[in-house]
């Protein structure tokens, strides 16, 4: 804190039932200026930005149902394509995502295809909306920026910017709290959402405080983004444009982005294409996906606005995809989830992770009971986006048959809960989809079915790990009561000089020997004993935890000078599914 704050009213500002791990807004003006010292309670337990791969891959690249191509060969720098950006809105916010802690309603809203997103954005309709930290750390956790937004809205809003705008001192006073409450709650940059008029004789001051909130967020977080909503004109006028253009362009100039308002239409899109110039990849497209006034009219057809703005090699803003879950229902989020986003997956660039060590449960932050290590340690449901680990790369692969029923009856009934058994018969398991039936630790893991496109391996995850020595790779599975089939993982690699390599990590069974893959088998108890001193304590004893309920844990030992690019599976007869609870890859310490 700073010396001699006042502090006491603020700190209750963060409070609810007595619990001070509790993210609300900033309500006022007066509050925003209070809060410059203040740190909140779980400030240590934000995550940092992870770092993501530079280069990505096009979503039409990693479909179930293609053909595997050479993924290398596809591969392009992110700073060449155009970004997607996802901000949340979902009933006013602030539910049960502002609970530090989590929340026992484990049905709420999730997000969990992070690979495709770039930018973050939690929306409210108070003056700062501060993203609560279960979002900062799943988001952050996946190499994702997450921005906070400032909105300023009709008579009320004119009234904050009269006092922000009044002076030079007080644009920069208000510039140098927000900035502060940026990096006290570990979040990445604002939306800018100036939707009230702005007298003609301070214009210039907001143009100034776009410019320096930009300059002073860069230079306390350099990776800081500053976005600017299509709202208010260079005269001061609340004029949505639907385009980038010489009445909003002075703002664009002065900050990281355009957000532009949803009723655009084609022609709008190539005018600010070319009045981007070189900087059209920082014009995002607004896609409504309640489909208010806007192309394709939302919903599932989201996807075809999305089309439209990658023709114009444009970066897309994706307004309320939680749509999903607050329209449909919770009973069939998961699958509904899935069809949207694969129906969105083919227009976005996909990203991966490249830190080691790397682990993860494939757990989405919720679970109707607690698992570690296989054994269910509560029977309580629960919901923390914290709790969330690293989710694949690829979209699910189920069919979308289901969809429309459920959208009628939706329409026609008001809820989903009179759809029909036939109906949901109809929804079928994609090859690679969460089950929250089981885990191995947190609340849920994949389930690995076979293959409806042929191919013998299935991706899971697009990365780049560098590799400098011997890791060890350990992987749980679990089979079903029926069968006993094997899980292997394949590892490609690429060297220095641009060759790849292909390793086949094997299950419990044999594989078949007749490919160019280098076939890894898992290590014995007496090799992973002698693999003590070279793994750091903490992390020992999960090489040979007690495990139970079916669970089996493996571990492979490679010796690698490569970047690992693509991790993928392949299920092995007998059987048709496998349950995946953990993968998870540690450099080893170098021998002695």
């Amino acid at each position: 804190m700073c010396d001699g704050e006042e502090t006491s009213l603020v700190e209750n500002r963060f409070q609810w039932s007595d619990d001070k791990n509790v993210c609300t807004p900033i309500l006022s003006y007066v509050d925003v200026q209070k809060l410059k010292c203040f740190r909140p309670p779980w400030h240590d337990r934000i995550l940092a930005l992870s770092n993501t791969s530079s280069s990505c891959y096009s979503g039409q690249d990693l479909q179930c149902r293609r053909a595997h191509p050479d993924l290398l060969k596809q591969r392009r720098e992110r700073k060449d394509v155009p970004k997607t950006l996802f901000c949340h809105d979902l009933r006013g916010g602030y539910r049960e995502d502002r609970f530090v802690n989590g929340s026992p309603k484990h049905e709420e809203y999730r997000f969990f295809h992070w690979a495709g997103i770039d930018t973050f954005i939690y929306f409210s309709h108070q003056l700062v909306t501060i993203p609560p930290p279960v979002w900062v750390n799943s988001a952050h956790l996946h190499g994702t920026k997450v921005l906070g937004t400032l909105i300023t809205e009709w008579d009320d809003g004119k009234k904050v910017w009269d006092e922000i705008l009044k002076s030079d001192g007080a644009v920069e006073d208000f510039v140098d709290n927000l900035v502060a409450v940026c990096c006290h709650f570990g979040f990445d940059g604002y939306l800018l959402n100036v939707e009230n008029t702005i007298p003609p004789e301070h214009v210039s001051r907001l143009e100034w405080f776009v410019q320096l909130i930009h300059h002073k967020l860069h230079d306390k977080i350099p990776h800081a983004e500053v976005i600017w909503y299509d709202s208010v004109t260079e005269k001061g006028e609340l004029k949505w444009q639907d385009e980038l253009n010489s009445l909003n362009r002075t703002f664009f100039d002065n900050c990281d982005g355009i957000f532009l308002n949803y009723t655009w239409k084609e022609e709008n899109l190539k005018t600010s294409a070319e009045n981007a110039g070189s900087r059209h990849l920082d014009v995002y497209v607004g896609v409504d996906v309640f489909g208010r006034n806007c192309y394709g009219g939302g919903g599932f057809n989201s996807c075809q606005a999305v089309e439209l703005a990658r023709k114009y090699s444009l970066s897309v803003a994706l307004f309320a995809p939680s749509w999903v879950h607050e329209y449909l229902g919770s009973p069939h989020f998961v699958h509904l989830e899935y069809a949207f986003w694969q129906k969105l997956w083919p227009y976005l660039y996909v990203h991966g992770p490249t830190q080691l060590p790397f682990s993860t449960t494939f757990c989405q932050g919720y679970g109707e009971k607690l698992y570690h290590n296989g054994q269910v340690v509560s029977d309580a449901p629960w919901y923390n986006l914290s709790k969330q680990q690293y989710q694949p790369s690829v979209p699910s692969c189920l069919e979308d048959k289901f969809v429309e029923p459920i959208l009628k009856a939706r329409k026609e009934e008001g809820s989903t809960n009179s759809v029909k058994e036939d109906v949901l018969q109809l929804i079928t398991t994609g090859c690679i989809q969460h089950c929250s039936l089981d885990a191995f630790t947190g609340g849920g893991c994949l389930q690995i079915s076979r293959s409806c496109s042929g191919n013998k391996s299935q991706r899971i995850l697009i990365c780049s790990f560098s590799a400098d020595g011997q890791i060890l790779v350990s992987v749980a599975t679990k089979a079903p009561s029926k069968g006993n089939p094997n899980l292997n993982v394949l590892l490609v690699t690429e060297d220095s000089k641009g060759s790849c390599s292909k390793w086949l990590l094997m299950g419990q069974g044999a594989g078949n020997s007749d490919d160019d893959r280098k076939h890894v088998f898992p290590l014995t108890q007496k090799q992973i004993e002698k693999l003590k001193h070279r793994v750091e304590s903490d992390l020992f004893d999960s090489l040979s935890p007690s495990i139970g309920s079916g669970w089996k844990l493996s571990h492979h030992l490679l010796d690698l000078q490569e970047t690992i690019v693509e991790i993928g599976v392949e299920l092995c007869e007998p059987g048709n599914s496998i349950l995946l609870g953990l993968l998870r890859i540690l450099p080893l310490t170098a021998q002695e």
